[in-house]
């Protein structure tokens, strides 16, 4: 079955002749690169990557430098286009359909870029679990006729994993990762106070051992926090002394209620 899936990929690639692909550096975005570079030929490819502070340290170049080692001879062609989120009124508000205006912004300037290299053809690494959720972006991709590979070949998130895995792709355990922003409760303005707030907090759980987690904020006490870390985790951060050292960490930043989700991630 995932052969068939991965013959079927295949042939969807090959009809675009040539791409561009929206890369996050995620597992879903990374192996439509892989596959398309396979399928039509490293020339064919275009990277595209949006950078901006909602994204955490070093995630944009972990991203770009995996692709170089794709093709490290010629070069991947890859183009890194700078967003300002903050800048956007609309963004900032943060309202119930913040990544669908975000990512239509995105999105448009990738497919600007496309026609510059010369390609009509812009492909996301959406999945066809990704249908199943709740995902305003998706609008986005449908409005903007963006292409949607994984999903027309019939790939799962986990079919995901095993192929990229088959194909020795690292990124295939990969935690699935989202914008800083998605720790922000709808209606609660998003700030760079804010962002930078989550970023140290996340990265301090992640200095811990802790990859993959997200620290949420609450929308009506500035002094609540919810934890989120991969079900792996739960009974590490579970111990006694991690959770005093938490809690210690967190009231020095004015945080007096420490949620953790008991489902994981």
């Amino acid at each position: 079955m995932l052969q068939e899936k991965a013959r079927r990929l295949k042939e969807i690639l090959e009809g675009f002749g040539k791409i561009a692909i929206a890369f996050s550096g995620g597992v879903d975005s990374s192996l439509l690169v892989k596959c398309a570079c396979d399928s039509l030929g490293f020339e064919n490819v275009l990277i595209l990557h949006s950078r901006s502070c909602l994204q955490k340290s070093g995630e944009s170049e972990a991203a770009i430098n995996w692709a170089k080692r794709l093709d490290p001879t010629h070069g991947l062609a890859t183009k890194i286009v700078e967003l300002q989120p903050l800048s956007w009124k609309e963004f900032v508000l943060n309202p119930i359909n913040r990544c669908y205006l975000c990512k239509f912004r995105a999105y448009r300037l990738f497919l600007e870029e496309a026609e510059k290299w010369g390609t009509h053809h812009l492909a996301d690494g959406t999945n066809s679990d990704d249908l199943k959720e709740r995902r305003p972006g998706l609008r986005a991709i449908h409005e903007l006729g963006v292409k949607t590979p994984l999903v027309q070949a019939g790939f799962s998130k986990d079919e995901v994993r095993q192929l990229s895995n088959e194909l020795g792709l690292s990124t295939w355990n990969k935690p699935s990762s989202s914008c800083l922003a998605t720790r922000i409760p709808s209606g609660l303005e998003v700030t760079e106070s804010r962002i930078k707030k989550i970023a140290s907090w996340e990265e301090y759980l992640f200095n811990l051992g802790f990859n993959g987690c997200r620290v949420r904020m609450d929308k009506k006490r500035k002094d609540t926090v919810y934890i989120q870390v991969l079900e792996a985790d739960l009974d590490k951060i579970m111990m006694k002394s991690l959770r005093v050292t938490l809690i210690r960490f967190f009231n020095k930043d004015g945080v007096k209620k420490v949620f953790i989700d008991l489902n994981g991630r």
